[in-house]
């Protein structure tokens, strides 16, 4: 009887210890499986695209060839997040390695395929999705049922793609390929241009030939040479893809400059807009001046200069007609004090 029981329990335990392994094993597949669907990649032969990425895939991408779009609805086979398999398997029939005859994708169920329904002239996309064969700027809709099965359905689909690739296509029932908006390209920057204008370079680069539309440059009391200030450099920056040039001058000493524009030695700092041409005109912002006669200590202040800029730029700005575009005067000619040499 010892003996029976004996046996009869290490049975038991045998029997506990392949249940376990058995349900260990089973949590292992399941994680394994639950691991593999997180890291499935999206499909390759229909990529899943949203509204703003049509334009690219319809004329961009694969260029040449017909192009098949489905919008997914949301009781396609797949809930709407990837492009059913039947659709993949027909997409497979035209690609051979790298080599495409026709390219497939399909867009995201909801608000983006709603938006290229609309492109179509479809209210809304049926449950089953909505497919479009497009070719030589012509699309044509693809209508199936979808109590039909996944295989007849995937046949009658490549039957009518070929009929693009061969140019076989029938001539009924086509549309004009709907636009879509082309996706935003970033702008690029343009070079920040910032000059120090001389009487040699001011005719050729604020009034000449190289001059943009708009010329604005700071007059300071300083003798030219001394390069300009770090407010003007950051104000090039802001609108350096704005059609205007950026520059400063040393003015002291130039009266006659400074004359054309309103201006005297005791406006400076002053920011001076001008507009050349056949009717040159200009405008002009006065940093405050300065203290006594020599002026030179009021300042240009970064928010008032953009400001005078946007006004501008904006047509808000009001201008004075400039009879001649001024000149300065080179350097040797000028006297120490600031004034020109007296004979």
């Amino acid at each position: 009887v010892l003996g029976l029981f004996g046996g009869f329990m290490c049975l038991r335990h045998l029997l506990l210890s392949l249940s376990l392994a058995a349900a260990a094993a089973s949590e292992e597949k399941a994680a394994a499986g639950e691991k593999k669907a997180a890291t499935k990649r999206p499909s390759s032969l229909a990529p899943v695209v949203g509204y703003r990425d049509i334009y690219s895939q319809l004329h961009l991408n694969d260029d040449g060839i017909p192009k098949v779009l489905m919008l997914l609805g949301g009781d396609s086979d797949t809930g709407g997040g990837e492009a059913p398999s039947w659709y993949s398997s027909a997409a497979m029939r035209f690609k051979q390695g790298r080599t495409k005859t026709a390219a497939f994708f399909a867009v995201a169920a909801g608000r983006d395929a709603a938006r290229a329904a609309a492109r179509f002239g479809i209210e809304e996309v049926p449950p089953g999705g909505a497919i479009f064969v497009c070719a030589s700027g012509k699309a044509r809709r693809f209508h199936f049922s979808p109590e039909a099965g996944a295989g007849e359905r995937s046949r009658a689909l490549r039957s009518t793609v070929e009929a693009a690739v061969s140019g076989e296509a029938e001539e009924q029932d086509l549309q004009p390929v709907p636009s879509f908006p082309e996706p935003d390209r970033p702008r690029k920057a343009a070079a920040v241009t910032l000059d120090e204008f001389t009487h040699e370079s001011l005719p050729l680069l604020c009034y000449g030939v190289k001059a943009k539309p708009l010329c604005v440059m700071a007059l300071l009391l300083q003798p030219s040479g001394q390069g300009c200030p770090a407010e003007i450099g950051a104000l090039a920056r802001r609108h350096r893809n704005d059609p205007v040039s950026f520059g400063c001058v040393g003015a002291k000493g130039q009266a006659d400059f400074l004359a054309a524009f309103g201006l005297e030695q005791a406006s400076l700092p002053a920011l001076v807009a001008v507009k050349p041409g056949r009717r040159a005109r200009f405008t002009a912002l006065q940093g405050g001046g300065g203290a006594g006669e020599g002026g030179g200590e009021g300042r240009l202040e970064a928010s008032a200069m953009g400001a005078f800029v946007d006004a501008i730029l904006g047509g808000s700005a009001s201008f004075q007609r400039l009879p001649e575009l001024p000149e300065l005067e080179p350097p040797y000619l000028l006297g120490g004090e600031g004034g020109k040499d007296e004979i």
